[in-house]
């Protein structure tokens, strides 16, 4: 009995195109995409060297006739798909600011590295290529992992949108630390504590009567510069010494419908993050000093014939009762740096609340307490970036507990160190680890007493 003879079908159904392998091995895929005006069928034509291969370029075109976008993404770059995605559904899922920076990221690092190319084009090597020149090119880790980021998302949407099989972002890879390079010079971001006797000795004597208790609340209350500039008197409570921040001034830009920025507006808002949200407790001497400034504002008020004291004003508003703006505000400190020769301390608004952290820090403050102070989110934010605590002064204090206690230096005492690299902990374990100092200064304590 004859034996039925077998064939490999290589037609497919409608919209799926055919396949078939020519002499050379090479394969190929065919797929209808439409018809001329004749009515004459258009075809799609691909290559590979498996039929896999082919049947993965012939999916994503089925997948592009199925939801009619065939014509667009055969006429489109993938730039300009990406800034499309960018303006019509990024820019309504973010803060302003946040899409401003997705826009320039987008601009000077993405769109002119992918420029020609089709989205079919765009595989995890191209991506690699883009985030590895701007490393050689020394961009900061968090810009790369931003682009990254950009990548990542238009990438998710164009593979739930079935317009590529897959996201190759995925496949990507990025360093989770940034490069340390030693420069020779110190990256102090906080006055030092011979710098702190200075500067508060140039407030008292500036003229702009203003700047004094705007950097007092930075410096002795830790608010962001944008918190200070959205208090209200409402928000200082004299009797319970607290401050209560809820919102913030930020700097809102509008955009045109190429996403290029056209005017920028000082707004109040809300503040950068929940936990931001807060009680701040006022050292007297930011008390004094916020009690001094609300009395030159009855006088200034006075003179100007505003009420610049009553609850719903702006502590630090302008002359018209309106919020001070940032830019104003820096202007007027880098006047005053430059009038008292400190522009080498490279001190910013920002570095007066890194001052305020130090200063915690150096009384030993437990630094859950810092974090809810300063308002941030992870505890390794308030360990890692702003704990810069001076070194004479850590050295200062090792060689105390030297003259105090005779203990042998910690280089032969093996396993006895304390970690210092403390951004690769969790949550959990600096609890542990904030929980053995604890334990050890009352242990210290206690000796402490005995002695006496």
């Amino acid at each position: 009995m004859a034996k039925n003879k077998t064939r490999n079908n290589t037609r497919r159904g409608n919209n799926e195109g055919s396949i078939f392998q020519r002499k050379n091995g090479q394969w190929v895929g065919a797929i209808t995409i439409g018809y001329n005006a004749d009515g004459v069928q258009q075809k799609k034509t691909v290559y590979g060297k498996t039929r896999s291969e082919v049947e993965g370029k012939l999916a994503i075109y089925s997948n592009r006739i199925k939801s009619n976008t065939f014509e667009k993404l055969e006429n489109y770059s993938a730039a300009e798909l990406m800034k499309e995605w960018l303006l019509l559904f990024k820019k309504n899922t973010v803060l302003p600011r946040t899409f401003q920076s997705d826009m320039q990221i987008f601009k000077n690092h993405i769109e002119t590295e992918i420029r020609g190319m089709k989205l079919q084009d765009i595989d995890d090597i191209v991506i690699q290529k883009v985030l590895n020149k701007m490393i050689e090119n020394d961009y900061s880790l968090s810009m790369v992992k931003k682009t990254k980021f950009i990548f990542n998302q238009f990438l998710d949407y164009c593979e739930q949108s079935k317009w590529i099989p897959f996201n190759p972002a995925r496949k990507v890879k990025v360093r989770i630390k940034d490069k340390k390079v030693y420069s020779g010079q110190m990256k102090y971001k906080a006055l030092s504590p011979e710098q702190r006797t200075q500067f508060l000795e140039m407030l008292n004597d500036d003229p702009r009567k203003f700047l004094k208790p705007l950097c007092y609340c930075l410096m002795f209350g830790g608010l962001r510069i944008g918190e200070a500039l959205g208090l209200q008197w409402k928000d200082i409570d004299f009797e319970r010494k607290s401050i209560f921040v809820d919102k913030a001034a930020t700097l809102v830009p509008k955009f045109d419908h190429e996403g290029n920025v056209l005017s920028r507006k000082t707004e109040i808002g809300d503040t950068k993050t929940a936990c931001s949200i807060r009680e701040v407790p006022m050292p007297n001497i930011l008390i004094a000093t916020l009690s001094d400034w609300k009395e030159q504002q009855k006088i200034n008020g006075q003179n100007l014939h505003q009420d610049f004291t009553n609850k719903e004003s702006f502590v630090f508003c302008e002359d018209d009762n309106k919020v001070r703006t940032y830019s104003s505000c820096r202007l007027t400190f880098d006047r005053f740096k430059k009038a008292h020769k400190i522009k080498d301390w490279h001190i910013g608004f920002h570095g007066l609340r890194h001052t305020f952290s130090n200063m915690l820090f150096e009384e030993n403050e437990n630094p859950k307490i810092i974090q809810q102070l300063l308002g941030h989110k992870d505890v390794r934010t308030t360990i890692t970036v702003y704990n810069s605590v001076d070194q004479d002064y850590i050295r200062k204090s090792t060689e105390k507990l030297n003259e105090k206690f005779k203990v042998e230096s910690l280089d032969n005492q093996e396993g006895k160190t304390l970690p210092t690299d403390f951004e690769n902990y969790t949550d959990e374990q600096l609890d542990e680890i904030i929980e053995k100092l604890e334990k050890q200064r009352e242990r210290n304590r206690r000796n402490k007493d005995f002695e006496m």
